[in-house]
């Protein structure tokens, strides 16, 4: 029985050092960003920048800015345990507009 316990603990240590994968990181933030980027106008709309692997910005309500960028970095960081790093060249965002109640990026002119 203790010799169980021991496996059980040995392979409970190698994966916490797992991580989430980038799939993983990438749909939780979706759902975080599903639930942050609704607005009436577009003025409530600001651009959040998550970081690699989950963007180099995202639309967003401006009252969930701090939330959205606090919990990509969490993310990141589960993303990050295992070695695993990226690194994004970012373009300049469109314009920003909301659209059937949700902030999103815009066609540009």
């Amino acid at each position: 029985m203790r010799v169980k316990g021991m496996v059980f603990l040995i392979i409970g240590l190698a994966c916490a050092s797992c991580g989430k994968s980038e799939e993983e990181v990438q749909e939780e933030f979706e759902a975080i960003v599903a639930e942050s980027n609704a607005c009436n106008d577009t003025s409530e709309c600001v651009y959040a920048s998550p970081g690699c692997p989950l963007g180099c910005f995202v639309a967003v309500n401006s009252a969930k800015k701090a939330y959205v960028e606090g919990e990509a970095r969490a993310l990141i960081e589960d993303y990050e345990v295992g070695g695993r790093s990226c690194q994004y060249e970012c373009t300049v965002p469109g314009p920003l507009e909301c659209a059937e109640g949700r902030c999103q990026e815009g066609a540009s002119p």
